[in-house]
């Protein structure tokens, strides 16, 4: 690997180029629509310095884990049943399909109707937006498991239990990996949306309230904090995860 793949160059170039057109653009247009790069930097000092940062990303985050926890022990509980019954299996991927073809904004609608302006509305629609994501992946994991290897394991007289946890489990562990981890990121933008309806915290809410206030620099303020997030999530946890899951396979 050469230095300039090792420092990033190309990529620290095109941010270079964003960073000088978005400059442009906000002296032409003004702060209210564009605000300067220099005004969010200092923006988002300002919330770290005030702590408004954690109260914000806490609360949206604790409404995620609840919301995308939940999709995810459903989405076990339905490929376990699809491993068990081809049955079930087509069932589940006839629900997963509905599921996907169905708008954030309807769950959001009906999460109101059914929940009100609490925080249960936000958390409802990201388990359900979140659900088919998961259950779709892990339902392919368990088509792709090699049904061989579950014949070798008659052969050597493996029980049921013996044959889950040593063939079924390593075979969709990266299934499930790799729908916890594109599920995760849409429950992050899909929580901030529901968000906006109701609750006096999290991302969602501070990003629309300095809409109303016309602090456009703090919108895009929260908006890089969602985005940091993101990255973090995926640095510290999925990857993480992945590498394990490499090492134990």
């Amino acid at each position: 690997m050469t230095w300039v793949a090792r420092l990033r160059l190309p990529t620290l170039a095109v941010v270079a180029l964003i960073v000088a057109v978005w400059t442009a653009v906000s002296w032409r247009y003004g702060a209210y629509v564009l605000p300067s790069p220099w005004s969010v930097i200092v923006g988002f000092v300002e919330v770290v310095r005030t702590g408004e940062i954690w109260t914000h990303t806490a609360a949206s985050l604790s409404r995620i884990v609840i919301g995308f926890g939940a999709a995810v022990v459903t989405a076990l509980v339905a490929a376990l049943l699809g491993f068990v019954s081809r049955t079930a299996r087509g069932i589940v991927r006839d629900l997963t399909a509905v599921l996907n073809a169905t708008s954030v904004f309807v769950w959001i609608v009906i999460s109101i109707i059914w929940f009100g302006l609490s925080h249960w509305a936000p958390i409802f629609t990201t388990f359900m937006i979140t659900l088919p994501v998961v259950a779709s992946n892990l339902i392919e994991g368990v088509e792709s498991v090699d049904r061989r290897l579950l014949e070798m394991g008659d052969v050597y007289r493996l029980s049921g239990r013996e044959k889950f946890r040593a063939i079924v489990v390593p075979s969709t562990l990266p299934y499930l990996i790799a729908g916890m981890k594109v599920g995760f990121g849409l429950a992050l933008k899909v929580s901030v949306v529901a968000e906006i309806f109701g609750v006096t915290s999290g991302i969602g809410y501070i990003m629309n309230y300095s809409r109303e206030i016309l602090a456009t620099q703090m919108v895009f303020v929260w908006a890089v904090v969602m985005i940091l997030v993101m990255m973090l999530t995926d640095a510290l946890v999925f990857d993480a995860l992945s590498r394990r899951l490499m090492r134990w396979r």
